[in-house]
């Protein structure tokens, strides 16, 4: 079994509310659970850290086009909503404008896994 924790500035992915500063539990490439730290993240054996936010890779499979401006949880609401898929494994979502959580002319996904 081969398991990683992965933080970052914010995670959002199906069936977890939206964390700021917590980290992803994978078990074999799988969201096996996400934890809040309370914004507070600790230095912990094995954590790796990412500037961005956690998606589900879903975004990449899907070639979903990202648009350059607007918010980011309701554009990401109505695709995991749309296309109900199971959490697998995660990317990165970088270049956006965390503080105010919308896209920018730039934001990116990179996968992770």
């Amino acid at each position: 079994m081969s398991l990683r924790k992965i933080a970052a500035n914010y995670i959002f992915v199906p069936g977890y509310p939206l964390v700021k500063n917590g980290y992803v539990v994978l078990e074999n490439g799988r969201i096996a659970d996400v934890v809040d730290t309370g914004g507070v993240i600790q230095e912990i054996q094995g954590l790796e850290f990412y500037g961005g936010m956690l998606v589900t890779d879903m975004l990449l499979t899907m070639k979903i086009k990202l648009p350059p401006e607007g918010e980011l949880i309701p554009f990401l609401e109505e695709i995991y909503t749309r296309f109900h898929s199971v959490p697998q494994g995660i990317a990165l979502l970088k270049g956006a404008d965390l503080p105010r959580l919308a896209f920018r002319p730039g934001t990116c996904l990179e996968r992770l896994l």
